[in-house]
């Protein structure tokens, strides 16, 4: 982020945002080099045995199987279509130079670090030396089965004719759209692998975050528009195109259009943001946040003083210690912050992750300032939509303090990493939730405002 242009400016510019770079890049790629060649590729030599049980060679085995097994059942009873089976799967050693070219490329050494689907072959490919050990080492079985359930998602929209409809009409069918479709059907065969769980995919509410962590490391690098021919889409984008689909199922994924979903990545707005990586020092970051949520959560609930920052307050250090980096003091109505914490977000993912935790806290404030109780589960739940309401009206502001590229990313991996934003004034979570749900409230406040947040009545 950065701080608000002078008054006589004549152009508003983009905020800038830390820059965070993607654990990994080039994962899905639906347009690839080479030629088409529609013949079913057994696997190589060089893995052409049985995988080793728990290996990411087995968890990709059982994951094709259940996913074409799955589509088998989904493709009819949501699109009242018989579901033609994916015609190659192909696990490529990419490091064996003798290694036999899967279709729709030349060389295997050209899929590496890659996983993708090829229309005119159907066949899903992937790098089986690099690509898939780095997701299981990284985020366990689920990275693998995350990537796998994306490329497979392109071949739903194969088969209701979606490649078809984009030559005819690519501005409806941007890339980011595809991709979020993809990511979208991905959500839908995770949430049915969490009610059927398959032998040798081990598949529960953290492995869910896990998946959605490698969502996160497969964004755009900061800086792309979503009309960039190349644009996948950043963080936020992917993780809520996942979670539709794994609340709504595949029918959601199918009805995405360029009218109906928004994106919301941005280009960098100027020069001097690119150069910083768009990081705010952590000082200078809290001194805007304070005023400019301190004015917002305060129009919220007028007659009531700013909450102010300060690195001690009125309550007992446990107190303030068990919410985490940043806590919220009911005895003064201040937000207290432990800057070497704080610093320790802001280096490792970004100036707006530390922003995100700051809000949570001006969250629960309001909360307390409009009579609601600043403890217990609602309080937690409150305080995460109000962070995203908050992080809403900074999305598109006309000027002045507002957010830049890669900064919703950088509020998605601190929500995934820990319950901090969801901490009530007592330090306490809801041990039940998870990433996912954080997220999820965070998201609604971001699309609904405030109002969704509040206590009614």
């Amino acid at each position: 982020m950065t701080p608000p242009l002078p008054r006589w400016v004549a152009v508003a510019v983009a905020l800038a945002v830390a820059a965070v770079p993607a654990l990994l890049t080039g994962a899905c790629s639906r347009v690839v080099p080479g030629d088409a060649r529609p013949a079913t590729l057994p696997a190589t030599a060089a893995i052409a045995a049985a995988p080793p049980a728990g290996s990411a060679s087995a968890v990709a085995m059982a994951t094709t199987a259940a996913l074409q097994e799955f589509w088998r059942q989904e493709f009819p009873a949501a699109f009242g279509r018989e579901w033609p089976d994916i015609t190659t799967f192909a696990a490529v050693a990419t490091d064996d130079p003798r290694a036999t070219p899967p279709p729709c490329i030349n060389r295997a050494a050209d899929l590496a670090d890659q996983a993708f689907y090829c229309p005119a072959a159907d066949a899903v490919a992937w790098d089986a030396d690099g690509l898939m050990p780095l997701l299981h080492d990284r985020f366990g079985p689920a990275g693998v089965v995350v990537v796998l359930a994306h490329e497979v998602g392109h071949a739903v929209q194969s088969r209701l004719g979606v490649d078809e409809a984009q030559q005819r009409n690519p501005q409806r069918y941007p890339t980011i759209l595809l991709e979020a479709m993809a990511d979208c059907y991905a959500g839908v065969a995770i949430a049915h692998l969490l009610d059927e769980p398959v032998a040798g995919l081990p598949m529960g509410p953290a492995e869910r975050d896990e998946a959605m962590r490698a969502l996160v490391g497969f964004r755009d690098p900061i800086g792309v528009a979503p009309g960039d021919r190349s644009a996948h889409g950043n963080a936020f984008d992917r993780v809520s195109a996942f979670q539709d689909g794994y609340r709504d199922g595949a029918a959601r994924c199918a009805d995405m259009t360029v009218d109906n979903r928004v994106f919301t990545q941005r280009r960098f707005g100027s020069e001097a943001d690119l150069a910083r990586g768009g990081n705010l020092p952590l000082r200078e970051l809290l001194a805007f946040v304070e005023d400019d949520a301190g004015r917002w959560f305060t129009g919220l609930a007028p007659g009531r003083d700013a909450p102010r920052l300060s690195a001690g307050g009125a309550c007992p250090p446990e107190r303030l210690t068990a919410q985490g980096p940043a806590a919220y003091c009911p005895d003064d109505g201040d937000v207290a912050v432990d800057l070497a914490a704080l610093e320790d977000v802001h280096g490792d993912i970004g100036d707006f992750a530390a922003a995100a935790l700051v809000a949570g806290r001006y969250g629960v404030a309001l909360l307390d300032a409009v009579g609601a109780a600043p403890v217990g589960r609602p309080a937690g739940a409150g305080a995460t939509c109000l962070a995203g309401a908050y992080t809403g009206r900074l999305l598109d502001a006309p000027d002045g303090f507002r957010l830049s590229p890669g900064d919703l990313d950088e509020a998605v991996q601190v929500l995934l990493l820990a319950d901090w934003v969801a901490r009530d004034a007592a330090g306490a979570s809801n041990p039940a939730e998870h990433g996912f749900e954080r997220i999820a409230r965070f998201r609604t406040g971001l699309l609904d405002g405030a109002g969704s947040c509040l206590p009614q009545g």
